[in-house]
């Protein structure tokens, strides 16, 4: 008789449990994290929708950012009764980078999750853009995604348990997008997560025996704080002409996606990427 206890790991029917909720996959009950670019609009985000889920999470950015993380931890620890901590690293820089996992195991014992989210949009960016530009924006997107990249799927690994690796990319990373029919002066930004998403493919394929996933979202424009009281209601226009759904994203929807990719809800998920881009990568 074949044994079939191999296909034992692959329930029908779940739901016939009557203990079971397909919500609790998207729960991050127990788990440990960190977001680094915490103190943005979309770091900010994710950090309180990881807290909300139930893990204990580090916020990550540079030290000027303090008077920002301080509060934003104090406060998403006490409204979801988790441990939230704000750590400063410049994750461009290799030794910061190494400081930063010995604070993460000593403030949170481990990482099951990570964000790889800081980036940097350099002003003068450009097909013409000069050599500081470019290297500022390598050095920040794409050689801090996989320094600080780096460090959290060490600790999955030296501490023997599997987790998940997601990756802020851009609409940018994939379309030479248009507005008001040219294309956006984003060149080394394009390029940068254009690198971060191959380089969060390569290591799906190559963490996978570990029960390490990795994937990234690619927003698209998002309403942040660097539009607010500064663009008018034709700007708005111009820029959502090319998006089906005709308006911004919003930070939150980026979070819940960020949340999917985080959670077991996405258990099978693993070396592909998100586009929350409102449609506009359908053209």
């Amino acid at each position: 008789m074949p044994d079939d206890s191999i296909f034992d790991q692959y329930p029908l029917d779940q739901w016939k449990d009557p203990d079971h909720r397909i919500m609790d996959r998207f729960s991050l009950k127990g788990k440990k994290g960190f977001v680094t670019g915490g103190a943005g609009g979309l770091g900010r985000n994710v950090a309180a929708a990881w807290a909300e889920a139930g893990a204990d999470v580090a916020i990550v950015d540079l030290p000027r950012t303090r008077e920002t993380l301080e509060p934003l931890a104090a406060e998403l620890s006490e409204r979801y009764g988790v441990n939230v901590v704000p750590l400063y690293c410049d994750v461009s820089d290799r030794e910061q980078v190494d400081m930063l996992k010995t604070s993460l195991i000593e403030r949170l014992g481990t990482v099951d999750v990570a964000f790889i989210n800081a980036g940097v949009n350099v002003p003068g960016d450009d097909a013409d853009e000069p050599y500081e530009v470019w290297q500022k924006t390598i050095d920040i997107n794409l050689t801090g995604a996989y320094l600080t990249a780096r460090i959290a799927q060490h600790i999955m690994r030296e501490h023997g348990h599997g987790g998940s690796l997601v990756f802020t990319s851009s609409l940018s990373a994939h379309n030479a997008n248009f507005i008001g029919g040219g294309p956006s002066p984003v060149a080394a930004y394009g390029a940068s997560k254009a690198g971060i998403y191959e380089y969060a493919r390569y290591l799906a394929a190559a963490l996978a025996p570990y029960g390490i996933r990795s994937n990234t979202v690619s927003p698209g424009y998002v309403w942040s704080g660097i539009f607010e009281g500064r663009i008018v209601p034709e700007a708005h226009d111009m820029m959502t002409a090319p998006v089906p759904m005709r308006r911004f994203g919003t930070n939150e929807e980026i979070a819940a996606a960020v949340l999917f990719l985080a959670s077991d809800a996405s258990s099978y998920v693993t070396g592909t990427n998100l586009q929350v881009d409102g449609g506009y990568s359908v053209y």
